[in-house]
C-alpha cells in the first residue's frame, strides 16, 4: 500500500511539473516584445505636404505577407528588418504607373517585422511602426523604392499609412501626436471629397 502511495505521489508531482512547464512555454510563446529602432523620420507639416510629395496614393487592403526580412549578425541579433506586404488596390488617387489599377496588387515594404520564436513574439518597428493588419483597408501615401521600382515605401515611416476602419487604432508604438492625428483627419476628408481617380 505504501508503495502505491509513493507511486501516486511521484506521478502527481511529475504531472504538476509537466503542467507547469507547458504553462511556462505557452506564456513565453504568447508574450509580445516591442523592439523599436531609432531613425530620422521625415515628418510633414500638414496633409498638403504629404499629399503633394507622394508618388502613389491608393486605398488598399493588405492581402498577405510576401516576405519577412530579418537580417541577423552571427550571434543571432537582428540588425535590420522589414516586411514586404501584398496590397490589393481598391482605388487609385494618384499614380504615374498605368499598371496600377483597381484590383491589381502592389508590394509595400513596411517599416517593421514580426518574429515568432519559442521565447515569444518579437515585433520590430522603425520608430515604433506597427504592421498593417491583413484584410484591413488603408489610405496609403507611398514612394517607389530607389533600388526596386516594383516595391513601394510608406511615406514618413508611418505618416503615409492612414487606417480607414478605425482611425484611433495605434499606428505606431509611442505617443500619438496631434500633428499625426490632424494629418490623418485631413487625409480622410480631402481624399474622400476630392477624388482624383486615375
Amino acid at each position: 500500500m505504501k508503495r502505491q502511495y509513493n507511486i501516486l505521489s511521484i506521478s502527481a508531482v511529475a504531472l504538476l511539473v509537466v503542467s507547469f512547464m507547458a504553462l511556462s512555454n505557452n506564456k513565453a510563446e504568447d508574450s509580445v516584445q516591442y523592439i523599436n529602432s531609432s531613425a530620422k523620420v521625415i515628418s510633414y507639416a500638414d496633409f498638403n505636404e504629404l499629399d503633394t510629395s507622394a508618388e502613389l496614393i491608393i486605398k488598399g487592403t493588405k492581402d498577405h505577407v510576401v516576405e519577412t526580412i530579418l537580417n541577423k549578425n552571427p550571434k543571432g541579433e537582428v540588425l535590420s528588418y522589414g516586411t514586404q506586404s501584398a496590397i490589393k488596390v481598391n482605388k487609385v488617387f494618384k499614380s504615374d504607373n498605368k499598371n496600377i489599377e483597381v484590383g491589381s496588387e502592389i508590394i509595400v515594404q513596411e517599416n517593421g517585422a514580426m518574429n515568432k520564436t519559442q521565447e515569444g513574439t518579437f515585433v520590430y518597428g522603425i520608430e515604433g511602426y506597427q504592421l498593417m493588419n491583413e484584410n484591413e483597408e488603408y489610405l496609403l501615401f507611398l514612394d517607389k523604392s530607389l533600388t526596386d521600382s516594383n516595391i513601394y515605401f510608406v511615406k514618413g515611416v508611418y505618416y503615409g499609412k492612414v487606417p480607414l476602419k478605425d482611425t484611433t487604432k495605434i499606428q505606431y508604438q509611442g505617443e500619438t501626436t496631434e500633428k499625426l492625428e490632424q494629418i490623418f483627419k485631413e487625409a480622410l476628408i480631402n481624399i474622400g471629397s476630392n477624388c482624383r481617380c486615375a
